[in-house]
């Protein structure tokens, strides 16, 4: 049986809510608070408020797909996997060249370190368009590998103002679930153990992950 012991390292590579940027037009995040304990109230009661794609979330097939697959249609050993850590210089997209020389095992997670986590996009609230994303050769190449999950360092895999999403097609169509808005400036590149469980929520097309790296 695995402890937290067995593990020497631990990266929590989830942006806070109340900093993370807002892709435009969704949903801003908000807690309001229900009761105070420093009111007079005898606790503490919060309510939240925030779309599915907020902050550090999964992306599921029925995002685009009307067919596609929601996320209580998934194991939960579809979100403990083993991941690489691929770092990325540059400010265009992440093209496949990145790959060379990288053993792809079948099933497992690919997360993309780029520019955005030295820059820490995901700690500014001010939502960025000029960010990087992925090529669609690189989305190929994991469709080819038999990746199970894709992640990127902001907060969509497509760049910003093209609606026709080609690199979330072409992996949500075969069945790659996509992590997006994570944070990876303090994770050096390498292989890991990646845990992002989702929320229970039954058809779900996204929902809000608490994503960690450990070895």
């Amino acid at each position: 049986m695995l402890h937290a012991s067995d593990f020497k390292e631990f990266y929590d590579i989830s942006a806070p809510l109340e900093v993370a940027p807002i892709y435009p037009g969704d949903r801003p995040f908000s807690q309001e608070w229900m009761a105070r304990l420093n009111e007079g109230d005898s606790y503490n009661l919060s309510a939240l408020a925030l779309g599915s794609h907020a902050g550090t979330h999964l992306d599921f097939p029925s995002h685009l797909l009307k067919s596609g697959k929601s996320q209580d249609q998934y194991p939960l050993k579809r979100f403990i996997l083993s991941a690489e850590v691929v770092c990325v210089s540059g400010d265009g997209p992440v093209l496949s060249g990145c790959l060379q020389g990288s053993k792809i095992d079948k099933g497992q997670a690919l997360l993309f370190k780029t520019d955005n986590s030295q820059k820490r996009l995901m700690h500014q609230a001010a939502f960025s368009e000029d960010f990087v994303c992925l090529s669609l050769d690189v989305a190929r190449l994991c469709v080819a590998d038999g990746v199970s999950l894709v992640g990127i360092d902001y907060l969509s895999v497509d760049k910003y103002g093209d609606d026709s999403l080609p690199i979330h097609r072409t992996l949500l169509e075969n069945d790659i679930l996509i992590l997006e808005g994570i944070d990876l400036s303090a994770a050096p590149s390498g292989v890991y153990t990646l845990i992002c469980l989702p929320l229970s929520i039954k058809g779900a097309e996204a929902s809000l992950v608490r994503a960690v790296l450990v070895r």
